[in-house]
Parts: C-alpha cells; sequence; structure tokens
C-alpha cells in the first residue's frame, strides 16, 4: 500500500495537535505566529499560517518552516520534504498524540523493523481505545 504525503494543512494540523498535553489546548494560531516571528526576528503574519492550515498555501517560507519545526520539536524535513521521510514523520506524531490522547503513559514503541503498514494498524489500534477525559478530584 502507497501511503500519501499529507498535505502542509495537515502537517501545520498534526502539529498543533501533538504540541500540547493531554489537559491542555493546543496553542492558539495567534500564538504561534507570535513565537514563531520570535525565532526568526520578524513577524509572522496569523493569515499565513491560517491560510496554510486551511490548504490555501502549499509552502512556507524556510525559516518559518524550520522555526514551526523547531518550536514544536519536530525534526525540520517535516516541512521541507513531501514524499518521504515526512511521511514517517507524520505517522509518528499521529501515534504519539493518539497515545497521549488516550492516556496511554506507559506505552513503549521500541521495535526499529516496523513498515509504515505496521505503524499504519498500530495506529489503528491505539485509536481503538477510548480518549481519556482527565478528572479533577476535590
Amino acid at each position: 500500500m502507497k501511503h500519501l504525503a499529507p498535505t502542509l494543512g495537515q502537517k501545520l494540523d498534526r502539529l498543533f495537535a501533538y504540541c500540547h498535553h493531554r489537559d491542555e489546548p493546543e496553542l492558539s494560531t495567534q500564538a504561534v505566529a507570535t513565537l514563531v516571528g520570535q525565532r526568526i526576528g520578524e513577524p509572522v503574519a496569523v493569515t499565513l499560517l491560517e491560510s496554510a492550515r486551511a490548504g490555501d498555501v502549499e509552502s512556507l517560507p524556510v525559516a518559518i518552516a524550520d522555526a514551526l519545526c523547531d518550536l514544536f520539536g519536530v525534526d525540520r524535513d517535516y516541512l521541507r520534504l513531501t514524499g518521504g521521510k515526512d511521511i514517517d514523520i507524520d505517522q509518528r506524531l499521529r501515534l504519539w498524540t493518539a497515545i497521549r490522547d488516550r492516556g496511554l503513559n506507559h506505552f513503549a514503541a521500541r521495535a526499529t523493523a516496523m513498515t509504515r503498514e505496521d505503524v499504519e494498524k498500530l495506529i489503528a489500534e491505539v485509536n481503538r481505545f477510548p480518549v481519556q477525559t482527565r478528572v479533577n478530584v476535590s
């Protein structure tokens, strides 16, 4: 089975979804634009990120793409490449987001010889668990 590379919009959505704790909301687009702007030393338009997430922009300037990856703690190739290593990075982001959202705190992924199909099966299995909501006990 051939895996299609995610679009820029899908990649950005995954980064936003990945980079927060289970009991916290994802960062706003405004917050990300501000943080990226601080990293590159110039303002980043919120509308650029919103348009990219909506699929209206197919690529970002390299400085912005790299700063986004650095901010979210992801290999820069994720936003630089399409159809190769980015698919593998995307699968890992989807897997770890699903694990976090389901509260599987002691999950260990030690296999080194998994194919993309194997990873997709693992993601599907993890997604079978219910999403956990944090309960505050007073």
